[in-house]
């Protein structure tokens, strides 16, 4: 992700200051028969879910206007606070929704360093999550919780183009998940991963009619392989996840100064991202779990000094099969620019 200490200045009015810019019955034969499996289907949905968990709720999530560069030696520390409720549903466990959960309490703390090269900007980025999962269940039955570090990412992007007086900006990033995270094999519920994870995203932003710009994005994820997963001697395989992103904002400035005179730059925007791929098998057998989301989300974002940008958003799957679904999220972050 990347901000922009200059983005407002060219993506909207020109005069304003610099500022900034993750399920019937049948009969007795059958209902023994269903009665062997049950254990056997909450075992592979509560392995679905702990390996679920980690890649859905520590991904740092794009927002509008985060492929906006800053200027050369620009330095930006973040943070975030990330709550997510969530259900599940899993094609092979067939849980609903009033009896499979899970709540997660995410921190994030981010370091992003802008420079340039080739005359081209560039910027290293550093992310350390953090926080806990609670209240997970399913069928009734409670998973435990999990709390300490999740996995840190290491990333660097590049702006092939960086046109600001077209307010015009496209660019590509590569995120390596590094498995270091807290993991324990015994546990369900881990907020490590305990495997590699490598994301190329591309995004391409333009601004248009003085007070609005849309950002799209599309991203792949590799994953490596769990060795550890199951019963923890058991291998995790997932195929590759494919993610889509739209953002579509206006620049709220005028409005919001008639209330508040001191507000400098401040925005409204409405998302989209939608998310497939990702069939997961345990030793070579489907767990039933797959990627297949789809998210509607509201941003509003505003300068509270010129170097002090805060961001608070809410987002709602509408769709999610084989995965957790989020009924609802809310995204709180604070980004300082020196």
């Amino acid at each position: 992700m990347a901000l922009m200490l200059d983005r407002f200045k060219f993506l909207f009015s020109p005069h304003q200051r610099k500022p900034l810019g993750y399920s019937p019955r049948r009969a007795k034969r059958s209902r023994a028969m269903a009665g062997r499996w049950k254990p056997c289907l909450w075992t592979s949905a509560a392995t679905a879910l702990a390996a679920v968990a980690p890649s859905s709720c520590f991904a740092i999530d794009y927002q509008p206007f985060d492929w906006v560069p800053f200027a050369p030696g620009t330095n930006v520390a973040m943070a975030y606070y990330d709550f997510g409720a969530h259900s599940f549903n899993g094609t092979i466990a067939g849980t609903a929704k009033n009896n499979a959960n899970l709540d997660s309490h995410i921190g994030v703390g981010r370091y992003l360093h802008y420079g340039e090269i080739f005359e081209h900007p560039y910027v290293l980025d550093f992310i350390l999550p953090f926080g806990a999962l609670t209240g997970g269940k399913i069928d009734g039955k409670r998973l435990g919780d999990a709390s300490g570090v999740a996995d840190p990412i290491a990333s660097v992007g590049y702006w092939f183009i960086n046109q600001p007086e077209q307010k015009r900006y496209l660019s590509a990033a590569t995120f390596l998940t590094l498995p270091i995270g807290t993991y324990d094999s015994h546990r369900v519920l881990n907020l490590g991963g305990n495997r590699w994870q490598n994301d190329l995203q591309v995004d391409f932003t333009q601004g248009f009619l003085d007070k609005y710009t849309i950002d799209v994005a599309a991203d792949w994820i590799w994953y490596g392989d769990n060795t550890r997963a199951g019963t923890g001697h058991q291998t995790l395989k997932e195929s590759a996840t494919y993610t889509s992103y739209l953002w579509l904002s206006r620049d709220m400035t005028p409005e919001i100064q008639r209330v508040f005179p001191s507000a400098l730059n401040a925005s409204i925007s409405v998302g989209y991202a939608g998310s497939f791929g990702g069939a997961q098998k345990l030793d070579g057998i489907s767990t039933g779990v797959k990627t297949n989301e789809h998210q509607i989300r509201l941003t509003y974002m505003q300068f509270i000094t010129p170097t002090l940008q805060g961001l608070l958003s809410v987002n709602h799957d509408i769709a999610a099969h084989g995965q957790l679904k989020q009924d609802f999220g809310l995204l709180a972050r604070i980004a300082i620019i020196f």
